[in-house]
């Protein structure tokens, strides 16, 4: 009866300790789960039950892992891999505590594995478990480690397999435990060398495919406009014979000056001529955005100028970053926009870095507006049913500014006697 109240105290030990690293990865609060608590810790008296009376220590170990599995689902009620994966980076971190708590005790015992340090390992990591929860973000941890990144996740669940396997070898092979946990600690280096290979390999592949659907998606555009350009070349050599011929058909001076006024005024408004100067541009990317942009103006009524100060463009970022920066400032000047309204934009270079500069019709801001504006998920644009939409681009915006040290500058500027929402971003 004594080892069935011992094992039945470990074992919920254990869970409150690996519930309180759950609550902090998942960043649920213990009020939102206690009422599932009481019914399921009723799940531990079978599986003491079990450890009293099997002589088997491999059976236990899987049944105890079985029971955490479905413990910890019916508690948070996530799916199945989300629960792996959290359980895993818990598994992971109470082993590096553990190790790290057996080497301080075997400074003063020789013997690290008694019942009074057992006690007091488990005591002190239920501690750091608290700790994390209230102070250590492991949500955000989790967020990095497992969420957004895939190659991290592989890394993380590899670990996690072959700890299980360590385990469940272990008991059945108690003798042989040290070999095979250098053999463990071998693969798991072995594994974090390749794959530290393959995440850079990883990283530039999507940087690759990033660069690819840019060009795929804007240089046609860029492509139709050289094309446009070469027709009107066409265009303007009748046109510059119509104009040699126009002293024939006026005689007098008033007559021949409105008349080459006429033609000179229709040449100059060309859509295509005037956007023409775009092709100057390194590069084509962004020229493509700016062509599709002034398209979208003219369609929409809204008159957007565009000022290229220098056309050799210079920045740490690559092309598609570049183009990423300047599409949310003018997608977001566009979005503020109504039609008949005005947009201006100015792009320079001064050898080094890039500075896109937009202004826009907006309201006054306030110091807790521009506190926010960068915010992830703030945004002051409505949508159709009156809600608001979940501002990315703007944080995006600033994770790649800071990406490369650059600077934004957000402010309020009158242009033509209008109040405009001010952007400058230099990268």
């Amino acid at each position: 009866m004594a080892a069935y109240f011992d094992f039945l105290s470990k074992i919920l030990f254990d869970t409150f300790v690996f519930l309180v690293f759950l609550m902090a990865i998942y960043n649920v609060k213990f009020s939102q789960i206690a009422k599932r608590l009481p019914p399921l810790l009723l799940l531990t008296l079978p599986v003491s039950l079990i450890a009293t009376v099997t002589d088997s220590m491999l059976i236990f170990t899987l049944i105890t892992y079985i029971y955490c599995f479905v413990f910890y689902s019916l508690v948070f009620r996530y799916p199945p891999m989300k629960i792996i994966t959290g359980y895993a980076i818990t598994l992971i971190i109470m082993t590096i505590l553990n190790l790290i708590q057996m080497v301080v005790i075997m400074q003063f015992t020789d013997n690290p594995f008694t019942n009074t340090s057992t006690y007091i390992t488990e005591a002190m990591a239920f501690i750091i478990a608290i700790l994390l929860y209230k102070f250590g973000h492991m949500d955000k941890l989790y967020d990095a480690l497992i969420v957004k990144n895939q190659v991290s996740r592989n890394i993380i669940l590899a670990v996690f397999a072959l700890m299980v396997s360590m385990v469940l070898y272990q008991r059945i092979s108690p003798k042989d435990f040290m070999n095979i946990f250098m053999t463990f600690l071998f693969i798991v280096i072995l594994i974090l060398i390749l794959y530290s290979g393959m995440y850079k390999n990883y990283m530039s592949l999507r940087e690759s495919r990033k660069q690819l659907q840019s060009y795929e998606q804007y240089l046609p555009i860029i492509e139709d406009l050289i094309d446009q350009v070469r027709m009107r070349q066409h265009d303007y050599n009748n046109e510059l014979q119509a104009i040699s011929m126009l002293p024939i058909s006026y005689t007098d001076y008033d007559s021949l000056a409105a008349a080459l006024s006429n033609e000179l005024d229709t040449s100059c408004n060309d859509h295509v001529i005037k956007n023409s100067y775009l092709l100057r541009i390194n590069m084509k990317l962004i020229a493509g955005f700016l062509f599709s942009k002034m398209n979208l103006a003219q369609e929409h009524n809204i008159n957007l100028d565009i000022d290229v100060k220098n056309s050799t463009l210079t920045s740490k970022a690559a092309e598609f970053e570049l183009l990423d920066v300047m599409s949310i400032l003018v997608d977001n000047a566009f979005d503020a926009t109504e039609d008949g309204g005005m947009i201006k934009v100015i792009i320079d270079s001064d050898g080094k870095t890039t500075t896109v500069e937009t202004f826009n019709a907006g309201l006054q801001l306030t110091a807790e507006m521009r506190k926010n504006f960068f915010a992830k998920g703030y945004s002051t644009k409505p949508l159709k049913d009156g809600a608001y939409s979940r501002g990315i681009g703007l944080y995006k915006l600033k994770q790649l500014t800071s990406k490369y040290h650059g600077e934004i500058l957000l402010d309020n500027q009158t242009v033509d006697g209008q109040n405009c929402i001010h952007f400058v971003v230099s990268i």
